[in-house]
């Protein structure tokens, strides 16, 4: 009984403390969060210290406040004492059958335009035609090998590859601090980031200066990507999709990235890529594709957070 009890206490410390510092992380303070949880205050500052023992119940209205992501709320549960909540099931398994297929159709429909499917890990786990012309046209078969993790091209060292890739990225000084804030603001928002490893392995060999004030002062709404390819120079933005409401860890992690043609040539440049040449889109025209485009994208991921849910 005693043992039991000590352990108690210690889960219950350990749990405290990892919940303040997922709070302070966040920069809520206890009446903040307290009320977001609806409990009070003093009983979360018990929480915190190690006076009380959370439920269960209690860790996931606390970590849905925080909005903490899946994997990091396992691990909490885990301090606690508590077995994991989440499940984390293999993107191939026959459980997923439902969500490859929906992130096929994604990717394939948004020929001839490149779009990854990216884990935790930045490794390529998919990717449609549109994105394996670019890497071809960049990188040779020996490069990419030696870029890949666990038979996976990695997105991140794919972009910071100094001899073919970089190069080829003529506004490098003006993108690399944003691809660093981007690993940097991952590892910081979680704890079990693997962008800490990357940023650490990246940001030595990035040759690149600070973002100046006046970078912030005149930043456009996207970052745009300078990338000569075949003699030409595509201008593209990149866009980012995740799934609404998962329930599985590995599913919370994924991430669609896609880059978008900024204009016209590009566009043109990119259907040229796959030995199709359509008329020249006109401004309106190209717009209209776009807010379809994005509804149609909305409507997909919210179809496959739903088939996501447990029954």
């Amino acid at each position: 009984m005693v043992t039991r009890q000590r352990q108690q206490a210690a889960h219950s410390t350990r749990f405290g403390s990892r919940l303040s510092e997922c709070r302070v992380q966040r920069r809520e303070s206890q009446q903040t969060l307290a009320l977001s949880a609806n409990v009070s205050q003093r009983h979360l500052s018990f929480i915190e210290s190690g006076r009380a023992q959370p439920s269960r119940d209690m860790i996931v209205r606390l970590c849905d406040a925080l909005d903490i992501p899946l994997r990091e709320r396992n691990e909490l549960l885990n301090c606690a004492g508590y077995a994991a909540l989440y499940p984390e099931r293999p993107l191939e398994g026959s459980e997923m059958r439902s969500v490859r297929e929906a992130l096929r159709r994604i990717i394939d429909h948004y020929e001839p335009y490149p779009a990854f499917v990216v884990d935790r890990k930045w490794r390529v786990v998919m990717n449609n035609e549109g994105a394996s012309r670019i890497v071809a046209a960049c990188l040779d078969e020996e490069t990419v090998q030696r870029l890949s993790t666990d038979g996976c091209l990695n997105f991140m060292r794919m972009m910071f590859e100094p001899t073919r890739m970089r190069p080829r990225i003529l506004n490098w000084t003006f993108v690399v601090p944003r691809l660093l804030a981007r690993l940097r603001r991952e590892a910081a928002g979680d704890a079990l980031s693997p962008s800490s490893a990357l940023l650490n392995e990246l940001a030595p060999i990035a040759n690149c200066g600070q973002v100046s004030t006046e970078d912030l002062e005149t930043l456009a709404p996207t970052v745009p990507l300078e990338i000569s390819i075949g003699g030409s120079t595509l201008t593209l933005f990149n866009t980012i999709t995740t799934f609404g409401t998962p329930q599985d860890v590995g599913l919370q992690e994924l991430r669609i990235e896609m880059a978008f043609p900024a204009d016209s040539k590009t566009d043109l440049s990119l259907r040229s890529l796959r030995a199709v040449r359509p008329p020249a889109i006109e401004s309106a025209e190209f717009s209209l594709l776009a807010s379809r485009f994005q509804s149609m994208l909305i409507s997909l991921t919210r179809s496959v957070a739903r088939s996501s849910r447990p029954r």
